[in-house]
């Protein structure tokens, strides 16, 4: 992920680098095309790749898990999903954005071999799963709120650089034959806060059709915790009312979560979770 995401910036600082800040500003931004504030609400369908570690890679114990192989999850997944906006200030290159949507799955399956989970570092949890019926869930939700400021504003495009948070509270856990205990379960939670710098790039092709494209990365390393993001954004709008109109777009998210026995807040967790997905979402905007 670290080499992906020094690409993706070094590609990132190129484009921003060449890019012409020539056009010529309006007197008035209350004429341009972009708008004050705004509220989208859309259905969101997304293909899903997750994967577990439980123990420390480097003393080669715990056990790997592809959780959609091995715990029978489903690979796609549909969401509800809010984004939020508001521009201030008499330019409106300041802008506040806020996101939050979910994927929550659960699964019944069968393990015909036995499986061992290492305990914490505190000694707690830990123990075998299997052979035998196993019910499973993994949950993880998406909160992202993000500070932007337009560095080329005019008629028809707007480029803005941005700093922010993404909170993705993660949850997985097992439950069945357990240590010869039918109704033991492991459960894992783990809150990653990873700070983010983004790039955006809307373009006005008409005042009614728009182009929307934005870029989030980091990666965070403190002690004995990793934790890498990237997310690519892609929609295009039609705003043929006043006050309403509609999007589809494209978004792509890879999460790299990883601690042994870390003091971050929130992480309490052993091991390695990573997921990944590639979705399209249609939604209503409201905008004034």
């Amino acid at each position: 992920m670290k080499r992906a995401i020094r690409t993706m910036i070094i590609v990132l600082l190129a484009f921003i680098i060449s890019t012409p800040a020539l056009a010529a500003e309006s007197k008035d931004p209350k004429d341009y095309p972009w708008k004050r504030g705004y509220l989208n609400v859309g259905y969101y369908l997304a293909v899903l790749d997750s994967s577990v570690r439980f123990g420390e890679k480097n003393l080669g114990i715990g056990i790997d898990l592809d959780v959609e192989e091995f715990l029978g999850l489903d690979a796609t997944d549909t969401s509800f999903r809010i984004d939020a906006g508001y521009r201030f200030g008499k330019t409106r290159r300041h802008k506040w954005e806020f996101s939050w949507f979910r994927f929550h799955r659960d699964a019944t399956t069968t393990l015909l071999d036995e499986l061992e989970i290492p305990p914490l570092p505190d000694g707690s949890g830990g123990g075998t799963i299997g052979p035998g019926v196993i019910e499973s869930f993994f949950n993880f939700d998406i909160y992202k709120i993000m500070y932007e400021y337009s560095i080329v504003f005019d008629e028809r495009f707007d480029l803005n650089l941005g700093i922010g948070l993404f909170i993705t509270p993660i949850e997985i856990g097992f439950k069945g034959t357990i240590s010869g205990d039918p109704v033991a379960i492991v459960e894992e939670e783990i809150t990653a806060p990873l700070p983010v710098i983004g790039v955006g790039i809307d373009y006005a092709i008409t005042p009614k059709w728009f182009i929307r494209q934005q870029l989030n990365l980091f990666y965070l390393e403190i002690s004995n915790y990793k934790g890498g993001i990237a997310n690519l954004q892609l929609a295009q709008e039609w705003l043929p009312w006043k006050h309403v109109g509609f999007g589809l777009g494209v978004d792509s998210m890879r999460v790299q979560v990883e601690a042994e026995d870390s003091d971050i807040p929130g992480v309490d967790f052993r091991g390695n979770i990573q997921f990944s997905y590639f979705g399209a979402q249609f939604y209503v905007k409201a905008f004034f």
